[in-house]
């Protein structure tokens, strides 16, 4: 579903939602904490994130009903220019001169900082103009924001009476109080105990309250039959630190804020997919980012199958895929693998680029090859 189908999608739900009259616009606190993390719990939210993902067009609609029954309004972007030309303009109207915001994901992928700069807004740890206050979830039963909070830092910055600006991508939507919940609880044994307040939030000022929801990019990856289904991770940084791959170069050769293993399967929809068909195949299909995902992400299948849609919709370099055919090919030939080492070497080194013999060691390769290994170690078990 592109942005302007998403939009008509919208617009055209806007038709038939009825007028809720509810006026309770108190934050609600959800139950004091109960036990850590258990293994039921991942399985519950990863159950309950996908079941709300695959219904996202009505918990997006049932969430706006919800949350602008009282004049309250969400600002749909289609992507991050949508953002930072409306918070321009608010800058701008609002003669903001000082700025509060965090190092989270989604103001990194909108560019928040670079605009601050160029409107000459400075950035304060204490109460500023403008606030942007993280939010982690939408509810589509409440119509509220799911805040985590830490030493009620967020809630003062949210009552202090200046510009609150809350953004968040489209995919961050759950159904229920009780999903909620448990999100929270799964964040709060990942995150080292950081948020010891969750809060159940619906802004109350509409003159001073901001909401949007950005695309950029997430119609794209939700248009996949099964790519879709990265969507609902949590960007926890768990993937990243078992990745061999990304201790090893680092999130500057990514250019991006998505990184690690999951950025591996985003980056060719969320960005220009010239630039980032390379990303999949960062990766090793070691499966260790598969065993800490905390909803169970398949992270290894769905960075395979990227390689197969890059393969099929034909945004594989001719010289690749060439290479490609030639080491399916050999691998496949049962001769050609049991060949000796001088010919395996050889092969080994046409398949490799220069470039890449240069930067790297050659690989010292076995005299017996693994049909070999594989025979005698057969037959010791055996014995």
């Amino acid at each position: 579903m592109n942005g302007e189908s998403y939009f008509n999608f919208i617009q055209e739900a806007k038709l038939f939602m009825s007028k809720n009259n509810e006026n309770n616009f108190v934050d609600y606190k959800m139950p004091e904490k109960e036990s850590l993390l258990v293994a039921k719990q991942r399985e519950y939210l990863s159950i309950a994130m996908q079941k709300a993902f695959e219904n996202l067009d009505d918990n997006l609609v049932k969430f706006e009903s919800k949350y602008s029954c009282n004049g309250l309004k969400v600002n749909w972007a289609v992507d991050y220019d949508d953002v930072l030309n409306k918070l321009r303009s608010i800058i701008s109207k609002r003669k903001v001169k000082t700025a509060n915001y965090s190092n989270h994901y989604i103001y990194k992928e909108i560019g928040l900082e670079d605009l601050l700069k160029k409107e000459k807004v400075k950035y304060t740890e204490n109460i500023a103009d403008i606030n942007f206050i993280d939010v982690d979830m939408l509810v589509s039963e409440t119509g509220s924001l799911l805040v985590l909070d830490s030493k009620m830092d967020k809630t003062k910055r949210i009552n202090s009476g200046s510009i609150n600006v809350f953004i968040i991508g489209l995919e961050r939507v759950i159904k229920s109080l009780n999903d909620a919940e448990i999100y929270w609880k799964v964040m709060y044994s990942l995150l080292e105990k950081k948020y010891d307040t969750p809060i159940l939030l619906k802004p109350k000022n509409k003159e001073n309250d901001y909401l949007f929801i950005l695309d950029n990019g997430r119609t794209n990856m939700f248009s996949m039959k099964k790519q879709r289904i990265a969507l609902t991770c949590l960007h926890c940084g768990e993937c990243k630190k078992v990745c061999p791959v990304y201790n090893t170069v680092g999130e500057v050769s990514y250019n991006n804020v998505f990184t690690g293993p999951i950025g591996n399967i985003m980056l060719p929809f969320f960005e220009d997919i010239s630039s980032y068909k390379f990303a999949p195949y960062a990766c090793l299909l070691c499966g260790n980012c598969e065993k800490v995902c905390p909803v169970l992400l398949p992270l290894k299948d769905l960075i395979l199958e990227n390689r197969i849609y890059l393969f099929e919709s034909k945004n594989v370099d001719s010289s690749d895929k060439k290479r490609y055919g030639t080491y399916k090919t050999t691998v496949i030939s049962r001769k050609k693998m049991n060949r000796s080492k001088f010919f395996r070497k050889l092969a080994l080194k046409r398949f490799l680029t220069k470039p890449l013999r240069k930067k790297r060691k050659f690989p010292e390769l076995s005299k017996t090859t693994f049909n070999q290994q594989y025979i005698q170690a057969t037959q010791n078990e055996s014995r």
